[in-house]
């Protein structure tokens, strides 16, 4: 599915707090050249820069030595707009030009980051796995002494073989690949970390995504932009989420149980609507206390179990082995 042209809600003026949280865009060097083609017909280089306050800088874009700041790019297409009497039919051409053409994004001095233009079956599953296990920081409260706007995403596990296959993710989608830190929790144990500060990304993902910043406890819905997809991209938007909050559970001899735990019920609720779309049945939600939890969905007579396996996908390698315990558990049961 495609996105819609993102470029001026990615750079909103509200979120700029100083000239190098500005997001810049790259590779539409042609593009400028064309305008300020056009615009040496009406004015002078002099008259140009003066009144756009640059200098010597649309050489620098036109070579695509820097990145063009999307407010920036925007306040330029107006101006040409104004001074070469463009319709809003060829403003609004150039724009959705831009936006195709330009595929990598940053900040002042920050990486070079692909955006995606459409959603695939990657891009679904990684947003069901940051709703379900990642945090991302609130440009509005939270506040580091690095930098005046906090773009930082994190998503934790007790496994380095997640984080492994995540970092594939976020370099297929976004080329580029987060550092996989290693900490130690309070009862000794190692547990696995991405602490990713980019503002292109965060911004894509809170903005674009709609993935809810800070805390997430009553906030946790499934996002605008998977609720308007197709089907197949909603069910591996359930991927992501069960394999980053999902769990099967195998106690002793008892039939195991699929689960999915969570603070509300919405999200809950939404899961339930797809999967019925999808031909898997959940029982639930049910009440459950434990921790930030207060309710869950549950799978557990052998045919639900089997739909499940079948329709739901996983790419999670820790899930993947959990899985192929099942499947072992029903061929010796069958």
């Amino acid at each position: 599915m495609i996105i819609k042209n993102y470029l001026f809600d990615l750079d909103k003026s509200s979120f700029i707090k100083k000239g190098s949280d500005s997001i810049r865009i790259y590779g539409i060097g042609y593009i400028i050249k064309k305008i300020y083609v056009e615009l040496k017909k009406y004015k002078s280089i002099s008259e140009i820069e003066n009144e756009f306050k640059t200098h010597q800088i649309f050489s620098n874009w036109i070579l695509n030595k820097n990145g063009v700041p999307i407010q920036t790019l925007y306040s330029l297409h107006i101006y040409w707009q104004s001074i070469c009497n463009k319709s809003i039919e060829e403003f609004e051409a150039s724009w959705e030009k831009c936006y195709k053409e330009g595929i990598y994004f940053g900040c002042m001095n920050g990486k070079k980051i692909k955006l995606p233009k459409e959603i695939d079956f990657k891009l679904a599953y990684l947003l069901g796995y940051i709703i379900g296990d990642g945090h991302l920081a609130d440009p509005n409260v939270t506040y580091d002494r690095f930098t005046s706007y906090n773009s930082e995403i994190r998503i934790t596990d007790q496994n380095k073989e997640t984080f492994i296959f995540l970092a594939g993710l976020f370099k297929d989608l976004f080329n580029y690949k987060p550092m996989i830190y290693c900490e130690m929790s309070k009862s000794n144990k190692p547990f696995y970390r991405f602490v990713i500060k980019s503002k292109p990304i965060h911004r894509f993902l809170m903005i674009v995504c709609g993935i809810p910043v800070g805390d997430k406890r009553g906030k946790t819905k499934i996002p605008k932009i998977i609720m308007n997809s197709e089907l197949e991209l909603q069910k591996w938007f359930i991927s992501g989420f069960f394999d980053a909050d999902g769990c099967i559970t195998h106690i002793k001899s008892r039939w195991p149980v699929i689960t999915i735990t969570q603070y509300s019920q919405e999200i809950l609720k939404e899961i339930l609507i797809i999967s019925l779309k999808l031909g898997v049945h959940w029982k639930g939600p049910y009440s459950y206390k434990y921790k930030y939890n207060n309710c869950t969905i549950k799978i557990y007579r052998r045919i639900e179990v089997q739909r499940f396996l079948n329709i739901i996908p996983s790419l999670n390698p820790i899930k993947i082995q959990q899985r192929e315990v099942l499947w072992n558990k029903l061929k010796i049961t069958s």
